[in-house]
């Protein structure tokens, strides 16, 4: 009774309907799901339209008119139901059943559809978030924060509205076809009448669908904004509130919220059409019906009847239009949650194949190359050694390349060109969970999550008893602060750490690097907030735990790579100098040195 609503709706629900249907089979649900809810769906509006045709039975057996019902296919039907129940109480017991049985099919059909709708959000927010961990890290990198926030977050739940959606279109188009058909029983005239109202009212709705599309990539994007200021509020409160900057954030948060209101208001009015119009075409429909039925000579009972199931029909020609505006919205936020879990456009990091044991040989960057943009190569040719068992410091202006010599020996890069090599194996054909299980790394941008002061050093260790988290916490010096709080160790640390100062949060990352024992710890610039006396107290923990262990020291103190065994000085993604630090460090400092003397000059001007 009707139809898909002009091309631009047309496009996107059958945009939504592949995109949905490539999701899930990604998604994976029940084999059995589609065809039971179809099933259900279809029993639930046979029981409806049959107990509605019963009613209009029962009114002719008590009204002893049922032989004013014609020759007709109709009038066959009731002599033939007239035979089979007998009396007007039998039929009233089947009716009374009918509902019972109508209203037991939705319940199961509710039940049933929750339950795999949830399966399918709850599958769907479990791949997306996989993808998070393990898609390419500078794959990921490329997207904003918000967005990545928005898809997990919010879009991830539409998946299974979608498929609830399509799956009711289809029970629509069934019930809606039950009707007609029980409408071509009765009369075949007020079928026609019901066929051309139906086309007319699709024509009108389809002036209100038209933007529903567009609507949709706005509501995204603005939805978007929102959540960016969001995280930017949150993430940067300390900054914003320490240069007075509240009201400046706050109108352009009121913006962006006022905007996300016009759009979700844009969207209830572009729907709320669906129901009014519906409902007075219906009953224009209906009154076209009552006022033809004398000229075309159609019974009182007939026309009755015609009107009850039209009345019924109703709420499913509704439904089935909403469902098409729904899809037709969806599709922009379907394309975003199925672009994030397809994986065959995606790059993984290699896993490796090859185990390792014990890492007790030097780390080789041979020629190695690299850059976060192709154009912009950070490292280039780079050829270093870090030898086993001893301390290297790694020195270098800002922008040098030491940072990313650290992405690189954590694999969430790999190199452009060139090789890292372990003891003569390629860093990409070993193990990555060996490798890293052999690693840890603290530095002056010390990553520490919401929770407590325990839950961020047993990072390094899921497994670490407090008596080990408590070991580590004394060798970094954390229980010097710590202890004395009233909640010790479960001190809820806030957002990124900010409720302790930027010592005290390098501390907690040198405690979380100390409990994983590791073979290989990288410190990048991991104790330039701390004074010096706690620098070498904190150093002299570090050396009796962790014993003869391979370190990668970055610093910018010439002091501190003074005591390094080994020092690679590099510039530009270049390495200028390598060996022992009475070598390399006078070289620095003599650099350095001519740097200053250039630059004063130049200030002095001729």
């Amino acid at each position: 009774m009707s139809e898909a609503n002009g091309p631009t709706r047309r496009g996107a629900v059958r945009a939504s309907s592949r995109d949905l249907s490539q999701l899930l089979r990604i998604v994976g649900k029940p084999r059995w799901a589609t065809p039971v809810l179809l099933a259900l769906g279809f029993l639930s509006s046979l029981a409806e339209t049959l107990g509605i045709t019963l009613i209009l039975l029962f009114l002719y057996l008590v009204s002893d008119r049922i032989t004013e019902a014609g020759g007709g296919l109709q009038g066959r039907a009731l002599g033939l139901a007239v035979a089979w129940f007998g009396s007007p109480t039998r039929l009233a017991v089947a009716i009374l059943l009918l509902i019972l049985a109508r209203g037991a099919l939705a319940l199961v059909y509710s039940l049933i559809s929750s339950s795999i709708g949830e399966r399918i959000s709850e599958r769907v927010r479990n791949l997306i978030h996989q993808q998070y961990l393990r898609v390419a890290f500078g794959s990921i990198q490329q997207h904003e924060q918000s967005q990545l926030m928005e898809v997990l977050g919010t879009e991830s739940w539409l998946v299974a509205q979608s498929y609830g959606a399509v799956t009711r279109l289809i029970i629509n188009s069934c019930s809606i076809f039950v009707f007609a058909v029980f409408l071509l029983m009765i009369s075949w005239k007020i079928l026609l009448i019901a066929a051309l109202g139906s086309v007319a009212i699709s024509a009108i709705l389809r002036i209100f669908s038209r933007p529903a599309r567009d609507l949709g990539h706005q509501v995204k994007k603005i939805h978007q904004s929102l959540g960016e200021h969001m995280l930017m509020t949150l993430q940067a409160l300390r900054t914003i509130r320490a240069y007075g900057q509240e009201a400046l954030h706050q109108r352009r948060f009121v913006q962006s919220s006022a905007a996300a209101r016009n759009a979700s208001l844009s969207m209830i009015r572009l729907s709320s059409w669906i129901g009014p119009t519906t409902e007075i075409g219906y009953l224009g429909m209906l009154g076209t019906i009552v006022l033809v039925s004398g000229w075309w000579h159609i019974s009182f009972e007939v026309t009755l009847a015609a009107v009850a199931l039209l009345y019924r029909l109703q709420p499913h020609t509704q439904e089935f239009e909403s469902n098409l505006l729904f899809l037709a919205q969806m599709q922009p936020q379907l394309r975003s949650v199925l672009e994030m879990i397809r994986s065959e456009d995606k790059e993984y990091p290699s896993q490796g194949t090859i185990a390792l044991r014990d890492l007790n040989a030097s780390i080789v960057f041979d020629h190695v190359s690299f850059g976060y943009d192709p154009s912009t190569p950070v490292l280039t040719d780079l050829s270093l050694e870090i030898p086993a068992g001893v301390t290297t410091a790694l020195i270098g202006a800002s922008g040098a390349g030491k940072t990313t010599i650290v992405n690189l020996l954590l694999r969430l890069y790999e190199p452009t060109s060139g090789d890292i090599m372990i003891d003569g194996t390629r860093l990409a054909e070993i193990r990555r969970d060996d490798w890293l299980s052999k690693i840890a790394v603290t530095g002056q941008d010390v990553d520490l999550v919401e929770g407590t002061v325990t839950e961020n050093i047993r990072m390094a260790k899921a497994d670490a008893t407090e008596e080990e988290i408590i070991a580590a916490a004394r060798s970094a010096g954390v229980s010097a602060f710590v202890e004395g709080l009233p909640d010790r160790y479960d001190t809820w640390i806030g957002q990124e750490g900010l409720r302790f100062s930027g010592g005290q949060r390098q501390r907690i990352g040198l405690a979380r690097a100390v409990l994983r024992d590791p073979d290989l710890l990288i410190l990048d610039e991991a104790m330039n907030a701390l004074d010096t006396a706690l620098e070498d107290q904190v150093r002299r923990a570090i050396d009796r735990q962790l014993g003869n262990r391979t370190i990668l020291l970055i610093t910018h103190r010439i002091d501190t790579a003074r005591e390094a065994a080994n020092v690679i000085w590099i510039e530009n993604g270049r390495v200028i100098s390598q060996g022992p630090a009475s070598l390399v460090v006078p070289q620095y400092q003599h650099r350095q040195h001519e740097v200053v003397r250039a630059s004063e000059a130049e200030s002095e001007g001729p």
